[in-house]
């Protein structure tokens, strides 16, 4: 007899790795804008972002 649940293969569930993907692109975007705007104005610094 087949089981009619299905096993996830993560314990995250929709919701929240949709919102993960989310901030991670928000995240990226910030740092590109950050050093596009650094390099305007000739500043050169070596970005570390926390997670």
């Amino acid at each position: 007899m087949e089981s009619k649940y299905i096993i996830p293969a993560s314990n995250i569930s929709e919701g929240v790795e949709f919102f993960l993907r989310g901030a991670k692109k928000r995240r990226s975007m910030a740092i590109a804008s950050v050093r596009q705007i650094n390099s305007d104005i000739g500043v050169n610094l070596k970005l570390i972002s926390a997670k």
